[in-house]
């Protein structure tokens, strides 16, 4: 054991303290940062426009203020349906609902301050300014019905900004129906009657009758809490996974290409340069991600302590983590599946002596790495697709569709006999993969040599 401790030492020692391994630590969370700032900022400064319509009466001009009044409410009601498991009082969540469909508002109708095209062109480029509720703007956009009445032509001097005109098209849409039922001797709320009048459908969950009596049958969070938290552990495992082909061909092509092998294999034994080396690439990523996961479970902290009762919205998510039903399998997928893609790689790292060989070897590494990353996402999707269920009996899948299966409640014969299976190959991997290993790194077997590579994966000569 001390023989695996000195080598991870060194080499665990040899990548933190390069540079290198620091900025990429800080790489992302800077990044990350800078991009939620970023988004706040962009969703926060985009300035609200003034538009203008042109009619003689308001039905326009009222159809497509109906649209945005629609949009405040739904943006308002599901701020409101969000915060039903925050511990909120009814006067905060009212207060929620109301600001988050002010901040949807991104639009208000100002009076035409001309009817005629040519006149509008002053305030259209700028040149001119109209009055409104936030004080003098120019006019972003307006609307004018066409000389044969059957369009409402949109002149804007921004075409990019498109928002408005699609706004006005559902709003159009939606005036020609009020008036057709209007014709046929209907109300013009008639489709908004109908579809109030519409049975809603709430979710429930089916529990034991004891349960039911406790948490009750509608889904709350502490419901889907564990799925998440399954994705996040099988998305975690991918990414760490994907971290260590770096880490393991660079460092074992410098190795072969500097002869360090020859001197490392006179002190210790092959088994014990593999468990230091695969250990010392799991502590370099386990750095990593702790970090990142501590960043990240910061910022989570931060942002839901400046919502009134945000602390409450964490409680499920960390409740799930901590369910033994989910971490433990979890923890053994992720131990498994890190060991047979961590050999695998390291394996054939070892018949590389250049970087571009390394390279040739990428594409069927990321081609290895992106199946399980499909196939988490249709399990993320839907857990019980026949699919899934096949996929997860496949050895290089196993490890992340277990921990995805778990929130489901699978049968235990089928986690026992999957564990199962990801044991027997992890070692048949690990034996393997020795045996590559000993050819590359001993023997000096190339990539261009696999047959020299098959013949010395039997050798029993010792390394």
């Amino acid at each position: 054991m001390r023989n695996v401790y000195l080598i991870f030492r060194r080499d665990y020692l040899g990548y933190v303290k390069a540079w290198g391994f620091w900025l990429s630590l800080a790489a992302v969370p800077l990044f990350m940062l800078i991009g939620g700032t970023f988004a706040i900022f962009a969703a926060k400064s985009s300035p609200v426009r003034y538009y203008a319509v042109v009619e003689s009466g308001t039905t326009y001009g009222d159809a497509i203020e109906g649209e945005f009044v629609r949009d405040e409410a739904d943006a308002g009601n599901q701020a409101r349906d969000m915060a039903e498991g925050m511990e909120l009082t009814d006067d905060q969540r009212d207060q929620l609902q109301d600001n988050a469909a002010a901040a949807s508002r991104k639009f208000i109708r100002v009076p035409a301050p001309a009817t005629d095209i040519d006149d509008l062109r002053p305030y259209l480029l700028g040149q001119q300014l109209v009055s409104g509720p936030l004080g003098d703007k120019p006019l972003f956009a307006v609307f004018i019905p066409s000389s044969d009445g059957k369009s409402l032509e949109y002149w804007s001097d921004d075409v990019s900004v498109s928002a408005l005109r699609w706004q006005a098209e559902s709003a159009m849409r939606r005036l020609a129906r009020q008036q057709a039922f209007t014709e046929a001797g209907l109300g013009p709320d008639y489709l908004d009657t109908v579809d109030d009048s519409a049975l809603t459908v709430p979710a429930h969950r089916i529990r034991t009758v004891a349960e039911q009596t406790t948490a009750g049958s509608e889904v709350t969070m502490a419901d889907k809490a564990p799925v998440y938290v399954a994705g996040g552990l099988a998305y975690f495992l991918w990414l760490m996974i994907f971290s260590i082909i770096q880490y393991l061909l660079m460092g074992t092509i410098e190795e072969r290409s500097n002869k360090i092998f020859d001197t490392l294999l006179t002190s210790v034994k092959l088994p014990e340069l593999l468990a230091g080396k695969l250990l010392a690439v799991f502590a370099v990523t386990s750095t990593m991600m702790l970090s990142w996961g501590l960043f990240a479970f910061g910022a989570s902290l931060f942002a839901t302590s400046q919502i009134p009762g945000g602390a409450s919205l964490l409680s499920p998510f960390l409740a799930a983590f901590a369910n033994p039903a989910i971490i433990i399998p979890g923890l053994i997928s992720f131990l498994l599946g890190y060991i047979m893609y961590g050999m695998i790689f390291m394996a054939l790292g070892s018949l590389c002596d250049t970087i571009q060989e390394a390279q040739t070897l990428l594409s069927p590494m990321m081609i290895l790495l992106m199946l399980p990353m499909f196939a988490i996402f249709i399990a993320f999707q839907d857990p019980g697709s026949p699919i899934i269920d096949v996929a997860s009996w496949i050895p290089v899948f196993t490890p992340f569709l277990l921990i995805l299966r778990m929130p489901h409640n699978p049968p235990m014969w089928e986690i026992i006999a999957q564990m199962l299976i990801m044991a027997a190959t992890a070692a048949t991997i690990l034996w393997l993969a020795t045996k590559v290993y000993r050819a590359g790194a001993i023997h000096g077997a190339g990539i261009g040599d696999l047959g020299g590579v098959v013949k010395r994966m039997f050798s029993r000569k010792k390394g």
